[in-house]
């Protein structure tokens, strides 16, 4: 049927521009029918059908993808009670990583993150304090390092998120830093300190998304407590 159909395409083609402009060699049908017959026979059916195969799989595999990236995977950062979640195009790297957790996206950037415990803090020292620290320490090692912008400090009931945007450069890279804390509130005893770091293109494009990561971050040892408080009330 296919095969049919296309040979009557190159039928009605070759009619058309036989009447605008082109050359006539014959007016004969017959002849004319055997030459597209020739040109239909000459096509290879075996590497259209292939062909045609072959862009529905690669149709199949992008929607698929598709799919998974919007499912969701969970990690938890057990000694300090901290969990997050990343989309499915995100993997985690764990060879040699100094970080609590260290994630990586398609090959577009990081993200690393540190874990705290309240208790941890010496004397006089806050949370703010280790924010200040971290930042020193990446930035230490980079050349041309310039605020790009700050954002407001987002809260919800249960922590407040600090975020700002740098630029720098390490072995001649210029790259964007994320740098954000998430303070966990009473009676949360726990905050983390996180970074974003890629191409400056990419994490400006992907801002949002990069903050609802850290807006979905949870403090599972107040969740934890409570659990065990409502199991002995029972």
């Amino acid at each position: 049927m296919k095969k049919r159909f296309i040979f009557f395409a190159i039928l009605s083609v070759f009619v058309i521009f036989s009447g605008v402009g082109c050359e006539r060699k014959s007016d004969d049908p017959l002849e004319n029918y055997e030459k597209l017959k020739k040109m239909a026979d000459d096509i290879d059916w075996e590497e259209v059908k292939s062909e045609h195969q072959e862009r529905e799989l690669d149709k199949f595999i992008k929607e698929e993808l598709e799919k998974e990236s919007e499912k969701e995977q969970v990690f938890d950062i057990v000694p300090y009670d901290i969990r997050f979640t990343f989309s499915y195009d995100w993997t985690e790297e764990t060879d040699g990583s100094p970080y609590d957790l260290r994630m990586k996206r398609e090959g577009k950037y990081y993200c690393c993150i540190f874990g705290f415990k309240d208790i941890d803090l010496s004397n006089g020292m806050t949370p703010d304090d280790i924010y200040e620290f971290q930042k020193e320490d990446i930035f230490e090692v980079r050349d041309f390092v310039e605020l790009v912008k700050e954002e407001p400090v987002w809260e919800d009931e249960n922590k407040k998120i600090y975020r700002e945007l740098y630029s720098g450069e390490f072995n001649k890279v210029k790259n964007y830093y994320y740098c954000c804390m998430i303070d966990f509130k009473e009676p949360a005893e726990g905050f983390a300190w996180v970074i974003f770091s890629g191409v400056p293109s990419w994490v400006e494009n992907d801002l949002e998304e990069l903050d609802q990561i850290l807006m979905t971050a949870e403090d599972t040892g107040t969740f934890m407590d409570e659990s065990l408080v409502s199991e002995n009330e029972v």
